[in-house]
């Protein structure tokens, strides 16, 4: 192996039978990447497929910088321009590759959220894999077009099993979040506090928060707590002071302000709306 740029690539026209199998393969091969390549720009139109081998690869998309590590697989829809090279900090990147299309993908893609991050762990499976589609491709025969389908519906697999299994993990995060909220609303909640019991930092909390619920936490809690207080105004008769402080709020002017705004009309008069 030189230290220049090296690409083996393969190419592959799928037969008239390919619309029967949900993917196909176009193109796939090995790369390398030494430090003196610097980044390559390269623009596509299609979902690409990359599994780091050994060294340490650098991919630019939208602006955003990510590293390849051994083992990692970077997705990338490649109808949007990126650059690739080996990162500063090695001295090669050598890569498998295999260009992909296929029927939901740009639906997967969107799901995973993988255009915010491409990186994927991989796993031991996913090598043998990409192996298996480069010699399919180097060898072409009617066999091709089924048997790529499937290496890329397993490798899709694996993405979605390793990145779905981070959400259920986060998911159930937030969730318990929210179960605490709920169960002790008229506490006087902290950031930290709910950093805490989501086991996460103040920054991962508002970011995934916000990806689960579309809000921040404590708008979430703010309107909780005005679920909580139009119970007690339509099932009591305590006053609203009384009202305000089981909802949490200490002060009844706040309280009646954010009714207010929320609910657009006043404690009294949402009470006296409802026959109370």
């Amino acid at each position: 192996m030189t230290d220049d740029h090296s690409d083996e690539i393969l190419f592959h026209t799928p037969g008239r039978h390919a619309e029967a199998y949900p993917y196909k393969v176009l193109v796939a091969g090995r790369t390398r990447f030494t430090a003196d390549n610097g980044l390559v720009t390269r623009r596509f139109h299609h979902h690409t497929l990359i599994l780091t081998i050994s060294g340490r690869g650098l991919i630019e998309v939208a602006g955003q910088r990510f590293a390849a590590q051994a083992g990692s697989v970077v997705w990338l829809d490649t109808a949007m321009q990126y650059a690739h090279g080996c990162h500063a900090d090695a001295d090669h990147w050598r890569y498998l590759w295999m260009s992909i299309d296929g029927h939901g993908l740009d639906v997967v893609f969107a799901f995973l959220r993988v255009g915010q991050s491409p990186v994927f762990a991989g796993s031991s499976a996913a090598e043998p894999l990409f192996e298996q589609s480069i010699a399919m491709l180097a060898r072409r025969n009617q066999t091709t077009d089924a048997l790529s389908s499937a290496v890329v519906g397993q490798l899709v697999a694996l993405l979605v099993v390793e990145r779905g299994e981070l959400e259920e993990d986060s998911g159930e995060r937030i969730q318990r979040l929210m179960r605490a909220l709920r169960a002790d609303i008229a506490r006087n909640w902290q950031i930290e506090d709910m950093a805490a019991i989501s086991s996460l930092s103040a920054s991962q909390l508002h970011r995934q928060f916000r990806q689960k619920t579309g809000t921040t936490p404590m708008d979430w809690m703010r309107h909780e707590r005005m679920n909580q207080a139009k119970r007690l105004l339509t099932s009591s008769d305590a006053k609203i002071s009384a009202v305000a402080s089981s909802s949490g709020y200490a002060d009844p002017y706040h309280f009646s302000r954010d009714f207010r705004r929320i609910a657009g009309q006043s404690p009294s008069e949402f009470r006296r709306a409802r026959g109370q």
